[in-house]
């Protein structure tokens, strides 16, 4: 629930006529939100000998989370442009 309310204010902020940073700030709520259920299996990935898994699973997420801000910040940008048509 908190990814999500983090992307619809994303998209709101942009929607706002926020700047591009505003995006970033989205991302970074979601890759903190991803880390903290990440983190829950690190003893685990530790256990088997794979926690290089968990350090590219990072990677990905902090990749996910830039697209899904930035797509959310495109949207409420083309909603507003748009709007004022």
């Amino acid at each position: 629930m908190l990814a999500f309310t983090s992307i619809l204010f994303t998209a709101l902020a942009a929607f706002a006529g926020a700047p591009i940073w505003a995006a970033l700030i989205g991302a970074a709520i979601l890759f903190s939100i991803s880390l903290r259920e990440q983190r829950k299996f690190a003893a685990r990935f530790s256990n088997i000998g794979a926690s290089h898994m968990l350090t590219m699973a990072h990677w990905q997420s902090a990749g996910h989370a830039m697209l899904a801000s930035g797509a959310a910040f495109a949207l409420g940008a083309v909603v507003r442009i748009l709007g004022g048509i």
